[in-house]
């Protein structure tokens, strides 16, 4: 398993386009092939900072989300808004 974790962030009067950015990105993300869960969650002491954490399968499967067209577009329109970065990979092995 292919793991991210990590945090967006942006400015205030980004806020509200955000939002419905991320909505778009998790409802297409979780339909992509290998994906095993991914969701963002607002920071609650540092607001306008999104938490995401992303499973998928595999890194080729992962690799392939990243070069998904909803996920360019997701990256073109919000790229150059991000004020704060953080990510971090693991590679998990399932048990059971």
């Amino acid at each position: 398993m292919h793991i991210i974790a990590g945090s967006l962030s942006f400015a205030p009067e980004d806020r509200k386009d955000v939002i419905a950015s991320l909505l778009e990105i998790t409802e297409l993300s979780k339909n992509d092939s290998g994906c095993v869960d991914y969701w963002w969650a607002e920071d609650l002491d540092q607001p306008n900072t999104f938490r995401f954490f992303e499973c998928w399968e595999t890194q080729e499967q992962f690799d392939a989300h990243v070069a998904a067209p909803h996920e360019v577009a997701f990256g073109e329109r919000n790229l150059s808004r991000i004020t704060g970065a953080t990510a971090t990979m693991f590679s998990a092995t399932p048990q059971g």
